[in-house]
Formats: structure tokens, sequence, C-alpha cells
């Protein structure tokens, strides 16, 4: 996508947004679970971060923010560098597609390229930019201060997790505690999120996330291996069983 295609796109949520009569977003961004929120201390992820997602249900959460970004009257996109954006998924975890920009770059220096020139433009309220298997391409140490100046947020996801984690102002790791299973179907999983790099806050607050799937998945592969565990439930709720991970 060239320069001149995205500054097109991002008149039209631009106008979009007008046409709703948007009114102001506020200093910080929603995570969509107030858990974290409370956990990084800045009521959401603080505008001009860029934000390292570490662990298991990184691409879940960072759908659930932008969904609560654009709840809020926020524009959101994805660079989708991992080509595995899947829309029905987004559409039924709350984003609504029709206020998303959605860009596929060809390398790691296109994708930090288009980062930056999404930080720079300042009509984006929020993005993700999901390197998925490229590395960590040169620039993207360049992208904080780049979504300092202009007050969005960027939400990083990575393999190459040194690189990134260089370069994040804010990083959470989020570990799996539990599976969430109605019947036969798991439905999600329980994580527990540390915050453990905050430029602006004190790092080390924690939440316990339930991050839901976009649909069930049958266990029935999984049954022998998780046996023994099911027959521990950490914790039961009418139709919802926490099973140990």
């Amino acid at each position: 996508m060239t320069h001149q295609a995205l500054a097109d796109a991002l008149e039209l949520l631009r106008d979009k947004g007008l046409q709703q009569g948007l009114g102001p977003m506020p200093p910080a961004l929603p995570s969509g679970q107030p858990g974290l929120d409370e956990a990084l201390r800045t009521g959401g992820w603080p505008r001009g971060s860029l934000a390292l997602l570490d662990g298991s249900g990184a691409t879940t959460l960072a759908l659930g923010s932008l969904a609560a970004c654009q709840q809020r009257g926020g524009l959101v996109a994805w660079i989708d560098g991992d080509a595995s954006f899947d829309p029905a998924t987004a559409a039924r975890l709350g984003v609504r597609l029709e206020w998303l920009l959605v860009v596929r770059p060809h390398d790691a220096a296109e994708a930090v390229e288009l980062a930056a020139w999404l930080a720079r433009a300042g009509t984006i309220d929020a993005f993700v930019l999901d390197l998925g298997r490229f590395e960590a391409g040169r620039g993207l140490d360049r992208l904080p201060a780049l979504l300092a100046r202009a007050g969005g947020v960027g939400l990083l996801l990575a393999r190459d997790r040194d690189a990134a984690g260089r370069a994040a102002s804010v990083r959470v790791a989020l570990e799996r505690r539990a599976w969430l299973a109605v019947g036969r179907d798991l439905v999600g999983q329980r994580v527990a999120a540390t915050v453990v790099r905050h430029r602006w806050a004190l790092a080390g607050g924690r939440a316990e996330l339930d991050l839901w799937f976009a649909e069930g998945r049958r266990i029935d592969p999984l049954l022998p291996a998780l046996a023994a565990p099911l027959r521990e439930l950490v914790e039961e709720r009418p139709a919802l069983r926490v099973l140990s991970a």
C-alpha cells in the first residue's frame, strides 16, 4: 500500500468519525480489560506508548484493545506482518471492521515504515504492529518518540522479543494459567498479566484476565493430556469450568 493510499484511507476513517460527532479521547486508551488498566496504573495504554504484548493471548488482547478504543470513538489500524489477521475473529471479539484499517507489508522494514507513517500522521488513535514471522527491523526504536509526539498508541506483537522489548516503552508479559471451558468446548483462557516495564508508572502491576476465543473449540484431541487436570477443577461457575492449563 502506498503512502497516498494510506492517506486516502485515513481521510475516509476521519470523515466517518466526524460524521458520528465523536468527542475527545481520554489521556489513556482502555485495554478492554479493567484489571489490566488498573495494573498499568495509568488507566489503560498511555498515549504516546509502544506496548509489547508478550505471551499467550497477545493477539486476543490486542483485538480487545482496538475494540475498546473504537467504542470510545477512536480510529484504529492493524499492520498484518504475519499475514494471519482474521476479520471474522476480529468482528466476533467486538472490532468494527468498517472502522478498521488493515495493511499488509512485504517485509519487516516496510512494516516498521508503515507503523512510523501512521504514528507521524496522528490520525490513528491506536494500531497493532504484528511482526509475526519477521525479525524486528531497523527503525523500531524510533516508534516511541514518534508516538509520543502525535499521542497515539502502538501495540506490538513480535516473536523477536529481545529487539522488540528494547524498543517498547511498556511491556506486558502474559502467562496462561487455566483453560475456560463450557461443556466439552474450550471457550477461552485465564491469563496472568504482569507489567514488567512501564515508562510512566511503577512496573510490577499484576492482573488476572479472562480472554475469550471467538468460538468454542472442541477439546477431544486434548482429553488424554488433560485427563488428570480435568479431575481437579480450580474453580467452578454455572456452565463455566476452569481447567488447569
